[in-house]
């Protein structure tokens, strides 16, 4: 009885204790939305420092103490779930995404994924649907406006997926680019440019139009060195991150997208010209020896006016044409230009198919793209394919895939000074006929040209007077004279990840970026330059070998994560040219063996390697206190051996008070301050002295090959260049994170330029390398967002972007006050750019009007006309400020948007509006006068342009001393447009940048989920497009367009030397969801 008392009690009691004893709780967090586990997730236990982390697959196991009543479940970008245990010992979690959290996990350094409010410095992320809203050529392009502190300058449509010069905070680098670092999923890939000078070249554009935009899931800036240290000397000038879509694991399925898009070009935004004088130096018509009043081959319209006295036209003096001695009236061609420019086509078709399951998941897109260009016999064809994957070998071991294959073939336009009709705006007569141009050969192979003269005896053009003298038939050169490119591409990496431990991931990645580029040349027989025949090929392979540790832990309020990695970098570029030298022995016989005389033949490698050791930590307390820092070590071959190591920090802190503040209007509030160092080596070969294959010396025994000392003196003790970096901002949300402003005030000095100095030749070279110099850039920038109406039917984002930076040259070499940074010369008349001591970087240097000195206005000569000022600095080309603003609505079914940008101050000097006034065919060489006659009339006539200025010191008119007087009358128009300020008062022809341009506009419809059940698909959408409808303002003149300057320095743009005219698109997009 005792005993069986005695156990009685003893269960009593066990079953009583067992309420305090520990218990084992089990489960999966998982994704709501698709079902996908998620690793690294925190599980805590609630009123307790107790927690783990979820495994790779999102299983975790937790033992629970005796008072334990409720589970905290977090994971970046989703809600934090409070689960309620529940005596339960299986528990799974389903987390439901963030979506009221605007940038709530961000991608940064080494695509290390991190929480907004943890990190100490400013980036941006731009969605990849607000890059595909138009279908830009480039991708770069679409960035314009999008990114506070971002400036982006493209190039005209007719280009074809041109060149995008993109800056982050103003200029970095006084001789080399300041282009920032382009990272795809991880991979560092170049941006190469193999454009052809501007002069008379071919705009091939950055090769990062390679990448594809519909597998753009999002796009983020990282702008200030702390943001971008751990990429050591690639990531100086900034890196834009790109993180490309991915399929998913969990639940079995597969989807289906289908995107196509068709848009029209049209060529807009011409430069308005005369319509009253034809071609000709004067006023009078030349005559053949029978009396017949003619056209000559001349390029310029200050010739007698056009009203339809019967001449003969250039086509009238070749036996071979059907108005061969006719007469035509001589009248005006208003559209002459127009009528060149064909309207364009842009296919584009894009197909995905995405899937996944609980150990693995895929992605593979395939693109494809046709432009059908607005110049006559221009195309480009695109082809991508991508595949991203990546499977679960065991519960720790993921393996992972990222490739991007792309191919580009293009046959493109000359621009440019004596490009493809380019330069018809420069120098052209008012009355040609353009269609009559077009069947530019007759039957027996003479080529119609309009630059040459006939012989005035006989009225006829033979083989022996049909070379043009300066321009050939637009057609001809478009049908004959041909620029063909075309590029492979694969870009990528593998890797492998190990799950050490849940708060422990170790990762290998073997990363390549590698390309063959192939252009040529056809200069057909015929044309005004002898024919010949060129080809490159361009080949550059990137390589980096990469190591990267992670450790992210939660102690209780405490958050630790640290990364520890190594990189090894190695590039290697070859690059092989030949060309014909004397003609070719066969007419349109393109090879190398057609060369009348020796062929030109060249070669070059280029090789390099860095090794890179890098670690970063970050400390949080409470999800209020952060602090990080990075420290990273490069070793480049290029630098010599006692300078080539060179260590690169970051320290950034945020403080996120809303946390303590509790102010319900507030949804976020954070302060953030960070101090980099980041710095930059250079290209190879430029420290220890080279020699460079020479010429072929011919003995009349044998012949000895040559080689040559470089003019450059290279530098054995060169160092490395750095960049300070200080930055302080705050981010702010309020109302349930439907306003949002960020502010940035950022200063970054780059010290130790590495430049070319110009050295005496007396020293047997022409530049030296050097250390010199700093640029210290300073600004600030601030995006506002918002959405001020949300409701079921109608909802409205927006969001503004302002940035203001100015970039100040605070020292060069030794007693160097100035730096030429490049030069623009015509007629023996320069523009410099300059990089001047405590000056805005960029500083137009050249001819101006002389100015009296008290009343300012311009000092003229003898003959009536201005005086000339060399030298005369006008001041920096940079903007004072730039921004977009971008505006979203949904109005039911239909998504609208529209996106501008905007640009006040900076400068750029016209080849064009000089040229056009040079020629005589800009519009206001022939208006009419405040004495109600046409300038042009003759003076005794009231013709004239009225001048109002003061004689010059010195001036003498009919020996009598003017100097000082008032002259207020009129001048030959013909001696003032094209003699005086043509070509010789550059100030003239320097404009203002400042401009408001409406970029893109797109109005989309999503059909209802009633129909899309009546057919195959799970959805669809189709919008109405148009890609720069619009130039809403602008201070240049018309004709003129300041956000496509292509052509200029390294760095900067603030030259128009002939670019195309602006491309304006519209068109239809369809999207389609399986």
């Amino acid at each position: 009885m005792n005993k069986r008392f005695t156990l009685i009690c003893s269960c009593f009691i066990l079953f009583a204790f067992s309420g305090f004893a520990q218990q084992v709780v089990r489960g999966k967090v998982s994704d709501a939305g698709n079902g996908a586990g998620i690793p690294g997730a925190s599980v805590l236990v609630k009123g307790s420092t107790l927690g783990t982390s979820t495994q790779p697959d999102g299983t975790y196991s937790i033992t629970l103490p005796a008072n334990a009543t409720t589970l905290v479940v977090k994971y970046l970008g989703f809600l934090t779930q409070e689960v309620p245990v529940n005596n339960r010992t299986l528990i799974n979690i389903n987390l439901v995404p963030d979506e009221t959290s605007l940038t709530e996990v961000v991608v940064t350094a080494l695509g290390i994924k991190r929480s907004e409010k943890s990190i100490g410095y400013s980036t941006q992320t731009v969605k990849g649907d607000n890059l595909t809203m138009t279908k830009e050529q480039n991708v770069l392009g679409s960035l314009a406006g999008k990114v506070a502190g971002v400036q982006v300058v493209g190039s005209s449509g007719a280009s074809m997926g041109g060149t995008q010069k993109i800056k982050i905070r103003g200029v970095n680098s006084l001789s080399g680019s300041s282009s920032p670092l382009i990272v795809v999923d991880g991979t560092p890939i170049s941006d190469a440019n193999f454009s052809t000078d501007s002069g008379n070249g071919v705009d091939l554009g950055n090769i990062s139009q390679d990448i594809n935009p519909e597998d753009i899931e999002s796009l983020n800036v990282l702008k200030g060195a702390a943001a971008s240290a751990l990429y050591g000397i690639r990531g100086q000038n900034g890196v834009i991150m790109i993180t490309t879509r991915k399929g998913s694991k969990g639940v079995k399925k597969v989807d289906v997208r289908f995107n196509s898009g068709f848009s029209i070009e049209k060529v807009s935004n011409f430069l308005p010209l005369q319509n009253i004088y034809g071609v000709g130096n004067n006023q009078t018509f030349q005559t053949l020896a029978n009396g017949d009043k003619y056209i000559n081959g001349n390029d310029e319209s200050w010739g007698p006016k056009m009203d339809g006295t019967p001449v003969r036209m250039y086509y009238s003096f070749y036996p071979q044409d059907a108005e061969y001695g006719k007469l035509t009236p001589f009248v005006p061609q208003p559209n002459n230009i127009r009528d060149f420019y064909e309207t364009g086509k842009n296919i584009n078709n894009s197909l995905s198919v995405t899937g996944g399951n609980e150990n693995s998941s895929y992605r593979l897109s395939y693109n494809n793209a046709y432009i059908n260009g607005t110049i006559p016999n221009t195309w480009l064809k695109r082809n991508n394919l991508s595949l991203s994957s990546d499977l679960k070998l065991t519960d720790k071991l993921t393996v992972g895939v990222n490739a991007n294959y792309a191919n580009n073939n293009g046959q493109r336009p000359e621009q440019g000074y004596q490009g493809s009709f380019s330069g018809a705006t420069q120098w052209f007569q008012r009355n040609i006929d353009i269609n009559r141009l077009r069947n530019y050969q007759y039957a027996d192979g003479t080529i119609m040209n309009w630059n040459v003269n006939p012989n005035t005896s006989t009225g006829m053009i033979t083989s022996a007077n049909n070379k043009p003298s300066d321009w050939n038939n637009p057609f001809f050169d478009a049908y004959r004279s041909l620029n063909n490119d075309d590029r492979d591409r694969l870009f990528g990496d593998v890797s492998l990840n190990y799950q050490v431990l849940p708060e422990l991931k170790l990762s290998a990645f073997v990363r390549s970026d590698r390309y063959t580029q192939n252009i040529s040349h056809k200069e057909a027989f015929g044309g005004r330059l002898d024919d010949a025949y060129s080809v490159g090929k361009y080949q550059g392979i990137d390589n980096n070998y990469e190591f990267l540790g992670q450790y992210n832990k939660q102690f209780g309020d405490i958050s630790l994560t640290g990364n520890l990695g190594a990189n090894l970098y190695t590039e290697k570029f070859t690059q092989t040219f030949q060309a014909t030298v004397g003609g070719l022995s066969s007419p349109d016989f393109y090879s190398m063996a057609a060369s009348v005389d020796r062929p030109e033949s060249t070669s070059y490698l280029r090789r390099k390697e860095v090794r890179s050791a890098y670690a970063m930590a970050s400390v949080g307390y409470k999800d209020t206190y952060f602090l990080d820092a990075s420290l990273r070590n490069d070793n480049s071959s290029a630098l010599p051996k006692n300078n080539n190591s060179y260590w690169y920090y970051s320290v950034s802190g945020s403080f996120v008070f809303s946390q303590l503040l509790k102010w319900e209007p507030l949804s976020f509030g954070k302060l953030r301050a960070s101090y980099a160092l980041a710095g930059s080596d250079l290209k190879p070969y430029q420290v220890n002295p080279y020699y460079s294959p020479g010429s072929v010396y011919k003995n009349t025994d044998l012949n000895i090959n040559t080689l040559l000392v470089p003019d450059k003196l290279n530098n054995p003790n060169i160092k490395p260049a750095f960049a300070n970096s200080f930055e302080i901002g705050t981010d702010l949300k309020f109302l349930n994170n439907r306003l949002g402003f960020e502010f940035t005030y950022y200063q970054q000095k780059n010290k130790n330029q590495i430049i070319n100095l110009s050295v005496s030749g007396a020293s047997g070279y022409t530049t030296n390398v050097v250390n010199a110099g700093m640029i210290q850039n300073q600004g600030i920038e601030f995006s506002l967002s918002g959405t001020p109406i949300r409701s079921k039917m109608f909802s409205w984002d927006a969001t503004l972007n302002f940035n203001r930076n100015k970039s100040i040259i605070k020292e060069l070499y030794q007693d160097l006050s100035v730096y030429q940074l490049d030069i623009n010369t015509y007629s023996s008349v320069n523009m410099y750019l300059n990089a001047t001591v405590n000056k805005s970087f960029g500083s137009l240097v050249g001819q101006a009007y002389a100015r009296d000195s008290k009343s300012g206005k311009i000092l003229l000569g003898s003959d009536n006309l201005p005086l000339i000022e060399n030298n005369h600095d006008f001041g920096s080309v940079l903007p004072e400020f730039t921004g977009g603003f971008l505006n979203s609505f949904k109005i039911g079914k239909f998504d609208i948007s529209a996106m501008i940008d905007f640009q006040s101050g900076g400068k750029f000097f016209s080849w064009t509006k000089m040229l056009a006034t040079k020629s005589g065919q800009a519009a206001e060489t022939a208006v009419m006068n405040d004495r109600g006659a046409n300038v042009r009339d003759p003076l005794t006539s009231n013709g004239g342009v009225k001048l109002n200025g003061i004689y010059g010191p010195g001036t003498k008119i009919a020996g009598v001393d003017v100097s000082g007087q008032e002259f207020n009358g009129y001048v030959d128009a013909r001696s003032y447009f094209r003699n005086s300020i043509g070509t010789k008062v550059y100030e003239e022809w320097l404009y203002n940048a400042s401009y408001i341009k409406l970029r893109e506009v797109s109005v989309g419809y999503n059909f209802t989920e009633g129909f899309m059940k009546k057919t195959p698909f799970k959805s669809a959408k189709i919008a109405v497009v148009a890609r720069n409808p619009a130039m809403i303002w602008q201070k240049a003149p018309k004709g003129l367009d300041p956000s496509e300057l292509s052509t200029g320095s390294a760095s900067i743009s603030w030259l128009e030397k002939g670019e195309f005219q602006t491309v304006r698109s519209y068109g239809i997009n369809l999207n389609l969801t399986f």
